[in-house]
């Protein structure tokens, strides 16, 4: 038999079977031309006509009139219906779907879903809490907590174990800290990157806007990769260039995800297992400021969805919620390791490794002593300080003792950072490099 399932996060909403990811599409839809198009196509021209391009209609799914509907759509659920069937006439979906649909969905708005499908050539066979299908078989349920980043916001969910089961407990919206909200710091760091670098604004300009969040993705992958690049615009012939480093783009991501943290601290306390789609890692500055990470395969949907799959299906004319599932024991707990894993065990200055916890000492090396017994001196001029680099439950810290002029990543660091496996230190005064690494 098989089995599609609809992934409904607007960040990207998805089509899958048992086998693979049909298809892709980003909550976008533009109305510029006499055929409205949506996803991918959509996002790519949002820049140039934004009056024309809507992306919040499945985060405000309702039937309230648009502000500058043009004929084409009277209200959100219009817009969500195109959506849905884009999506269902590019694979030509007419079988049954199960829906795994966001925690903070309220009732009115899944109505107005199963009311939308039913106008579909397909049907719904089954309605599911998507974080509770993502951390179903989680070793510790009363700790862990799904973060799941849309469009618009990001929504923190807790579980509780009762009578065997693994049930939905709490929710939490913090909106302004999506997708959008990233992408437009990252965006605007770049401008401001390009205006100090090259006297070039590239938001002057609706082209050139388009064109740096186009390649926001890209440039963020190789910065990962490479940890420094050079980022270029052609504009009318003319090439304008600025420089940049992974440093850069997680310190735009500082407030967002810190806004994240202070929710997630309030509702779960410290003792918490945060659970998250693998891919979500890898958005610049998330493992620095957010920790206690179990990055959740993506596979993992489908084969809960299948491990599940008489108690979420329902009658396709009164589906009920599914927000519990019997409780199983698919460990997460090797993802968990891996992230451990991936915590830097000692700091590598002038070629040797020295192993953490530690404390540094940096000036003149006939001068000021370490500041405490077993400290670690290093030759600076025109400058010196205390460095502790301390092993906490939170990850490993990096504390500043009155410098001011300490880099992390190329960046001025904060009294207190989140260390990570490959950060670079950089100390006044000195030519050395402080780098964290893994010893096995």
């Amino acid at each position: 038999m098989s089995v599609n399932l609809i992934e409904l996060n607007d960040r990207n909403v998805r089509l899958r079977n048992q086998d693979e990811i049909l298809l892709e599409s980003p909550g976008f839809a533009n109305i510029v031309e006499k055929q409205p198009v949506f996803g991918e196509e959509a996002r790519k021209v949002a820049r140039l006509h934004p009056r024309q391009t809507f992306n919040q209609f499945w985060s405000q799914l309702s039937l309230d009139q648009l502000a500058n509907s043009d004929g084409h759509f009277r209200h959100q659920a219009d817009l969500a219906f195109a959506h849905l069937n884009s999506i269902a006439g590019q694979q030509a979906l007419t079988d049954e779907v199960i829906f795994a649909v966001p925690s903070n969905y309220n009732r009115n708005q899944l109505s107005i879903l199963l009311g939308l499908v039913q106008s579909c050539e397909f049907d719904a066979m089954g309605l599911v809490d998507l974080a509770l299908l993502r951390t179903a078989g989680a070793d510790n349920p009363d700790k862990a907590v799904y973060l799941d980043i849309q469009l618009h916001q990001c929504v923190l969910t807790t579980f509780t174990q009762k009578d065997g089961n693994v049930v939905r407990d709490k929710m939490v919206q913090i909106p302004g800290t999506g997708l959008v909200a990233l992408h437009d710091a990252w965006a605007n760091m770049a401008a401001d990157e390009f205006i100090k670098q090259s006297r070039f604004d590239p938001q002057h300009n609706a082209e050139t806007e388009q064109y740096v969040h186009n390649k926001l993705l890209y440039w963020i992958d190789q910065a990962r990769k490479n940890n420094e690049i050079m980022m270029e615009i052609n504009n009318k012939g003319s090439v304008y260039q600025a420089r940049v480093n992974t440093g850069h783009f997680e310190q735009k991501a500082r407030n967002i995800f810190g806004r994240v943290k202070e929710e997630l601290e309030t509702l779960a306390g410290s003792n918490y297992l945060l659970h998250l789609p693998e891919n979500h890692v890898e958005l610049p500055g998330l493992s620095l400021y957010l920790s206690s990470l179990i990055p959740v395969t993506d596979s993992l949907l489908m084969e809960n969805c299948m491990l599940h799959l008489e108690h979420i299906k329902g009658d396709t004319e009164s589906l009920s919620f599914i927000t519990s599932l019997p409780g199983t024991q698919q460990s997460s707990s090797p993802a968990a390791s891996t992230t451990t894993n991936n915590a830097p065990s000692h700091v590598l200055i002038n070629n040797k490794a020295y192993a953490l916890p530690t404390q540094l000492h940096f000036g003149p090396v006939n001068g000021s002593s370490p500041a405490g017994s077993g400290a670690i001196q290093i030759e600076a001029t025109g400058g010196s300080g205390d460095l502790k680099i301390s092993v906490t439950n939170d990850g490993v810290l990096l504390d500043i003792q009155g410098v001011g002029n300490v880099q992390l990543n190329g960046l001025k660091a904060e009294p207190r950072e989140v260390l990570k496996l490959g950060d670079a230190i950089a100390l006044p005064g000195s030519d050395s490099l402080l780098q964290l690494i893994q010893v096995e």
